[in-house]
């Protein structure tokens, strides 16, 4: 087939999870609000305008919203042509498919993330906004211990007094900060996600599709190179891609699991596309009335939910294994790089002197896996009650299945007598290994790039290299990103990056939307554009850009 027999999108998205649906709606949005500091906008060379915007006259589109914090709304890079994108994912025909189906299968009723973690480009408060609009306050629920428990400022004093430095407070949260350490529930959250959507008319754009492979030609159209995406719909094409697909592996049990290579018996994981809450036979016993035991191995958030809605699915008894202690924190990176200093600690992971030290610091600030204070308390009462047993320290290194029975007999480490189980669940996560994933071995093969711990070493920008426009947000652009690229508050940075880095493009070979087909043959409009007075009384344009220089 021809390059020009088939249609040319602006913009394919792989992945229709909060990832892609931040980054979309960024890519609409011509007034975003910012997520950095005027200080930081200066320092780090891709926060800063294009240079082909600073050689302009054109007035530079700000994003100040009334009764917002100035220092939270510092104008970005605004898109203001009409994007042809496309969305292709593999589980649904919808945004947030796969995110919604593991909330509901796992019956969680609340996010783990604060207010102000969501994938809204308008407004940083915009989830807050929503929530109050709808007169929904009482679906949220408080995150306690976090909001005025730093130290006092004379106890701040003191410790400087006495150390004789003055070090930089990073964990200290005042009253007015409390409004933002507030959880969502599910059912909140998922219709704000619709609301942005709805917002940008982005609800029909997503396809279920799976792409098999990726491939790119620099020469493809007559201003730009081509992406060719082969998928289970058919042969798409774009001139620009970008990676949401989370760590984009399959589900599967750990290397060190003893029922690996071979899979036998009833063992699963608890991300498997085939999984349901519980198997055939467990639900059986349930049925009759029979005892049933299980084993949850895995210490982070969803291996205790996994246990307590076994528990409350019918279960007789859990025994939940953690490898190491189960460990509590209210987010799963320290609070350190979520409240109001983390952007100190991102000035230190940004000016890191390589990727390895980048990696280490993700691997400190996260420090594996952990449960938050609400699921610990849940733990504690089921375990009171003799419904579960939490075993910390402790590893199955081995099980023999009686298929008769259809039951396993575990070996642990430390060894504990007896141990059997009519299921086992790992709720281990998934590990990234991008140069493992198929779909992009084309892009390998023509400009392979390095990798470490399994993340890409992409530009700053998020880019595969500076001249193939693929890019990469949430997870994978961990190393550029920071130790929160794969959580909702990585979705706003991945989409404010990658926006700066489309606006240079869009100026470069797409221009504003002249019309037609594929987009063959737009103009670029260099003229002058005419001042909006309307917009500049209301404070969202820049006066001074009016001025000749």
């Amino acid at each position: 087939m021809a390059e020009t027999d088939c249609h040319i999108h602006d913009v394919i998205i792989v992945g229709a999870g909060t990832c892609g649906l931040a980054v979309a709606a960024r890519l609409c949005e011509a007034t975003p609000s910012s997520l950095f500091s005027e200080s930081e906008h200066q320092r780090y060379h891709w926060m800063k305008a294009s240079s082909s915007s600073k050689r302009s006259s054109k007035l530079t589109r700000t994003s100040r919203r009334s009764n917002t914090a100035p220092d939270r709304l510092l104008s970005g890079p605004g898109i203001s042509c009409k994007l042809d994108i496309a969305v292709l994912d593999e589980t649904s025909g919808q945004w947030m498919g796969a995110w919604n189906d593991k909330f509901e299968k796992l019956d969680i009723s609340h996010l783990r993330s604060p207010m102000f973690f969501h994938p809204d480009p308008r407004d940083r408060d915009g989830l807050l906004e929503f929530v109050y609009r709808e007169g929904r306050e009482g679906e949220l629920r408080e995150i306690a211990g976090v909001v005025g428990k730093g130290l006092s400022k004379h106890q701040r004093k003191k410790k400087v007094k006495n150390s004789g430095k003055r070090g930089q407070e990073t964990t200290y949260l005042d009253e007015r900060d409390r409004k933002d350490f507030f959880r969502p529930s599910q059912a909140v959250f998922k219709q704000h996600c619709e609301d942005i959507a709805g917002r940008y008319n982005l609800t029909e754009i997503v396809e279920k599709s799976k792409v098999s492979s990726i491939s790119y030609n620099p020469h493809g159209s007559i201003n730009s190179g081509i992406f060719t995406l082969q998928t289970s719909t058919g042969t798409r094409k774009a001139r620009v891609v970008i990676f949401a697909a989370g760590a984009a592996s399959q589900p599967s049990l750990p290397p060190n699991c003893p029922f690996c290579p071979d899979h036998f018996g009833s063992v699963t994981h608890a991300f498997a596309k085939d999984t349901v809450k519980l198997p055939k036979h467990v639900l059986d016993k349930i049925s009759k009335g029979k005892e049933t035991k299980m084993a949850v191995v895995g210490g982070g958030l969803t291996s205790a939910q996994v246990t307590a809605t076994a528990i409350s699915s019918g279960v007789s008894k859990v025994y939940h294994l953690v490898r190491g202690p189960l460990k509590v924190k209210h987010f799963d990176v320290d609070l350190d790089w979520v409240g109001k200093y983390k952007n100190f600690h991102l000035a230190s992971f940004w000016s890191a002197d390589s990727d390895e030290e980048r990696l280490q610091m993700i691997k400190d600030a996260r420090g594996g896996g952990s449960v938050n204070p609400e699921y610990k308390k849940i733990l504690d009462s089921l375990v009171k009650d003799g419904k579960v047993e939490l075993l910390e320290y402790a590893e199955i290194t081995g099980g023999i299945w009686d298929e008769g029975s259809q039951t396993w007999t575990l070996e642990t480490s430390p060894k504990l007598e007896g141990l059997q189980v009519d299921h086992i669940i790992y709720a281990t996560g998934m590990v990234a290994d991008f140069a493992s994933i198929p779909s992009l071995q084309p892009l390998h093969q023509i400009a392979p790039i390095n990798s470490m711990g399994g993340l890409p070493c992409i530009t700053d920008e998020l880019m595969w290299n500076e001249d193939i426009p693929f890019f990469f947000t949430g997870r994978l652009a961990g190393l550029r990103l920071g130790p929160a690229a794969g959580n909702l508050e990585g979705a706003r940075q991945g989409a404010e990056r990658i926006a700066g880095r489309f606006e240079e493009l869009l100026r470069d070979y797409l221009g504003k939307r002249g019309g037609g087909g594929d987009g063959e043959g737009w103009d670029l409009d260099e003229g002058e554009e005419e001042v909006d007075m309307r917009r500049l009384g209301l404070g969202r344009e820049n006066q001074f850009a009016v001025l000749e220089v």
